[in-house]
């Protein structure tokens, strides 16, 4: 065999050897962005049972069922509502 050919062979060889290691990369990659996707998806559905949690804490009929029953707040009897003041420069206005 020539000269030529072994170095056309050696070639071959190395060309292959990288595709093999450039495939062995690639599916190591895909593994871990399987995973990556695998740990957002937990994470969301996570995230959505706190939202929902967020937003029953955060109800008018629970917090005023707290103040009543947990903390021992009453209720007023009438309601006084303030009417805001509008500030002039120079004083009040």
């Amino acid at each position: 065999m020539s000269l030529v050919g072994w170095v056309i062979a050696v070639t071959v060889v190395i060309a292959l050897f990288a595709l093999a290691l450039f495939h062995a990369v690639i599916v190591d990659r895909q593994a871990t962005l399987d995973d990556l996707n695998e740990q957002l998806e937990e994470v969301q559905v996570e995230n959505e049972k706190l939202r929902l949690y967020v937003a029953r804490a955060e109800a008018p009929d629970r917090i005023r069922a707290e103040a009543l029953y947990r903390l021992g707040m009453v209720e007023p009897e009438s309601r006084i509502y303030l009417a805001p003041v509008e500030l002039v420069e120079g004083g009040v206005g």
